[in-house]
């Protein structure tokens, strides 16, 4: 009650609350929903689920469907050095507008190489593959039947560690959108441990929790206000 104050107003703002999910069902079919502005640039992101690899190996996917929430958005098998936004990675993914294309990332903050795909007329479903071998020699492919492949440029050799993340990607290329993929025809070769695991990568976003405000008196005793929302963390404007 100092100088008079008779009221306090606190504003706040939040993060979104994720929308990034992975389930299984039926067996063999993967479903993904994610958001995220892109995977490209100096810093990605989308929803990741993998496994771990260690050494050589491959993934091969067939991506049965994406969303069309812009024609850049991405579906596809990536290998990733880290889950840090700006990881090497390398990735072949199908669009809803703009083919099939191959990209990576050199290294950690660097910008992302568009290496070479196929036209717009090609859509899903398409398959794609990623390999990787001892030199650190990253080639995709993609099929239209998952038997007869085609080379989508040439290899880019990427140095990453001996333990990698391998595995499905999904950016909406829309952060205010929600995308779906589904995949299906799933085979990782070689030294892959763990079970699926799925997150955001690069996606800030905050858990529904409960906001108050708490203030004592000169005897230590509280008053407290709590927010009308019992989500108020995920909202994002002030």
């Amino acid at each position: 009650t100092e100088e008079n104050v008779a009221e306090l107003s606190i504003w706040f703002r939040g993060y979104p609350a994720s929308v990034g999910s992975f389930v299984e069902g039926p067996t063999g079919t993967f479903t993904m929903t994610g958001s995220g502005t892109d995977i490209t640039a100096q810093s990605d992101e989308f929803h990741y689920a993998y496994r771990i690899l260690n050494g050589a190996g491959s993934i091969t996917a067939r991506v049965q469907s994406v969303d069309n929430t812009n024609e850049w958005a991405k579906a596809g098998v990536m290998i990733r050095e880290t889950l840090d936004a700006d990881s090497a990675h390398a990735m072949a993914f199908v669009t809803p507008g703009q083919g099939v294309v191959f990209e990576y990332r050199p290294g950690a903050g660097q910008d992302n190489v568009g290496n070479a795909g196929q036209g717009p007329e090609v859509t899903a479903p398409y398959w794609v593959k990623l390999e990787r071998d001892l030199a650190g020699n990253f080639t995709a492919s993609s099929s239209s039947n998952g038997t007869t492949w085609q080379p989508m440029g040439s290899p880019a050799t990427i140095q990453m560690g001996a333990n990698v993340y391998i595995g499905l990607a999904l950016t909406s290329h829309d952060a205010a959108l929600t995308c779906q993929a589904v995949f299906t025809n799933v085979t990782i070769t070689d030294n892959v441990t763990g079970q699926w695991t799925n997150q955001d990568v690069g996606i800030l976003s905050n858990d529904a929790e409960p906001l108050y405000v708490a203030v004592s008196n000169s005897t230590g005793n509280p008053a407290v206000v709590e927010h009308d929302d019992p989500a108020a963390a995920t909202v994002d404007i002030w």
